[in-house]
């Protein structure tokens, strides 16, 4: 018979703090990623030992990327005794529970994201572009493609689930199960670099929060994330001409996903869970490294306006 452990908020801070200080690097690097191109341009105008600022900004995000998602967050996974290979198992659940899996968090994506590109729209700050995606007409470009391709479409979303879904999330979870599905979620938005991705973040990451949760396994989570990143990636580099392909394709999603919800395919019950109680939630985000999270957050998009 399993017995209930009970831990002061003290230890409860300081077990959010372990993964806190990772979580904080991680934010720098995404911080890094969206504002290190324009600064290597503004002081470094003609070139910063001859190597193109956004092929040297990718290339150095695919190792700092890796070095803090399986070196620093890994020790912080061993520091709070969670076993990360449990929740590297096979789930078996069929090809159609999969293909509905993944319709669903693209529709949720797709819908999450215009939401928050017309909230970008309407308040103007200044973001990160990447203006050569799609465009292989020169070698630095080809090379700058498939860095992106490498760091956005492939590693980080292995890494967001790693770091989100199974570390913090299941760390987060012995509080409370639903506790670690929403604040995983909330830290997850933090965690983004502008207020636009934010919103797609959250609302994508309570869906793999849930998913994760259901079976036990940030498999499903990475499969999903990778296919929806790899889909976002494809009409991206589309030519303009073709830019009927994506509604087209992005429709026949919504209704083969709406399908899938009337025919019961996926069904989280869990996600009606009763609210958790406001002191988890004062614990957490009243925890040093979560409100430096925030402020470098806040500092981010505050900073975007000027």
């Amino acid at each position: 018979m399993s017995t209930r452990q009970f831990i002061t908020t003290k230890q409860a801070k300081h077990q959010v703090n372990i993964f806190g200080f990772p979580l904080i690097l991680y934010i720098l690097l995404n911080l890094l990623l969206w504002n290190g191109t324009g600064i290597i341009y503004r002081f470094f105008p003609d070139s910063l030992l001859g190597i193109d600022p956004e092929i040297l900004c990718m290339g150095a995000g695919c190792v700092l990327i890796l070095l803090i998602t399986f070196g620093c967050f890994s020790i912080s996974a061993m520091r709070l005794h969670l076993p990360i290979r449990d929740y590297l198992q096979p789930t078996g659940m069929d090809t159609i529970h999969r293909i509905a899996l993944v319709c669903i968090g693209l529709a949720i994506t797709i819908l999450t994201t215009y939401t928050g590109s017309f909230l970008n729209f309407l308040l103007h700050p200044a973001g990160s572009e990447f203006a050569f995606i799609g465009h292989f007409t020169t070698r630095a470009n080809i090379i700058r493609n498939i860095l992106y391709l490498l760091l956005y479409v492939l590693l980080k979303p292995v890494c967001d689930e790693y770091i989100f879904r199974g570390i913090i999330q299941r760390q987060l979870g012995h509080y409370s199960r639903f506790f670690g599905v929403l604040a995983s979620s909330l830290l997850y938005a933090i965690a983004q670099p502008s207020l636009s991705d934010a919103i797609p973040a959250f609302f994508l990451g309570w869906y793999l929060a849930l998913v994760t949760l259901r079976y036990h396994s940030i498999r499903p989570a990475v499969t999903i994330h990778v296919l929806v990143s790899v889909f976002l990636w494809i009409v991206a580099i589309i030519p303009p001409e073709y830019s009927l392909i994506p509604i087209i394709v992005i429709t026949l999603n919504y209704i083969v996903t709406l399908l899938f919800i009337i025919g019961n395919t996926v069904n989280y019950r869990i996600a009606f869970m009763r609210f958790p109680e406001k002191k988890l939630w004062k614990t957490v985000f009243t925890s040093s490294t979560i409100i430096i999270c925030i402020l470098l957050f806040a500092a981010e998009n505050i900073l975007s306006f000027f």
